[in-house]
């Protein structure tokens, strides 16, 4: 029987401290089968491990974050704190995780040109090029975070040339993703919010259906501005999906499902289901 899923959540945010278990306990209620946890940096890799031990439901993600790939490159008025660490030791620790079969993709990972100046671009590069290595290593989705930089992470990716690959809230254009859907068979999955944001709305109607996923970005992106979002918002999504498509919430949920399973089932990985 086919289930909801929550591809991009972060479960680990300081909004939800203390009230994961019912935050858990409320998208398990409302039908949701899997709610991948993405990492972005050593202490919320470490706690997702942690989560996906205690909740079945929990599936561990662990990447490291464009702003945190580059911590020791920021300058000292940034907009907010980043905590320092070594870059490479932590991909060396995903790495390890990926290759004792503990994740169920890499990520979140990738490039952002919104709050990150051109110097650090290619460190950025760097290190998102290392952490798709190790997806594709193991066999694993990578799960991508790109911003004002889409064009870029897609010569990259069509250079390394990867089957598993899933756009997080992806901030270009429509038609680059649905180029992307159809002839490279990437992934995209939508935010939360879609009734509200004409650019995931049209995504959803438009895409191929068999590259589409939800997810929430919780605590953000929520459905109603301002609100605290959660992986349970995610039956809203597949709700309007099957409005835009003319089929049944059912119908849209078991598509939904399909393609997560086509996505992230792997013969190296956790069970996604």
């Amino acid at each position: 029987m086919s289930k909801y899923v929550d591809v991009h959540t972060h479960l680990t945010h300081a909004r939800f401290a203390g009230e994961a278990p019912a935050i858990v306990e409320a998208a398990v209620q409302a039908g949701m089968g899997a709610i991948v946890v993405n990492g972005l940096e050593p202490a919320s890799n470490r706690e997702i491990l942690a989560m996906a031990a205690a909740f079945p439901v929990v599936k561990p993600a662990l990447g490291i974050y464009p702003v945190d790939a580059v911590n020791g490159l920021l300058p000292a008025d940034f907009p907010f704190p980043v905590a320092k660490f070594d870059v490479d030791a932590e991909i060396d620790f995903i790495a390890s995780k990926a290759k004792s079969k503990e994740l169920i993709a890499i990520g979140e990972c990738g490039l952002d040109g919104h709050w990150l100046a051109p110097e650090t671009f290619p460190e950025q590069e760097r290190v998102f090029e290392r952490l798709l290595a190790i997806a594709m290593e193991h066999d694993l989705p990578v799960i991508i975070h790109t911003r004002k930089l889409e064009t870029r992470i897609i010569e990259i990716l069509r250079a390394y040339r990867p089957k598993k690959v899933n756009f997080h809230c992806f901030g270009g254009k429509t038609t680059q993703a649905r180029e992307c859907a159809e002839k490279d068979r990437w992934w995209f999955s939508i935010p939360a919010n879609a009734r509200v944001n004409e650019a995931f709305t049209k995504m959803l109607k438009t895409l191929p259906a068999d590259r589409l996923l939800t997810e929430t970005d919780a605590p953000f992106l929520a459905p109603v501005r301002g609100e605290r979002n959660e992986p349970k918002n995610v039956v809203g999504t597949v709700a309007l999906f099957g409005e835009l498509r003319g089929i049944s919430a059912a119908e849209a949920r078991d598509q939904i499902w399909r393609n997560y399973l086509e996505l992230f089932t792997s013969p190296n990985g956790v069970s996604c289901g």
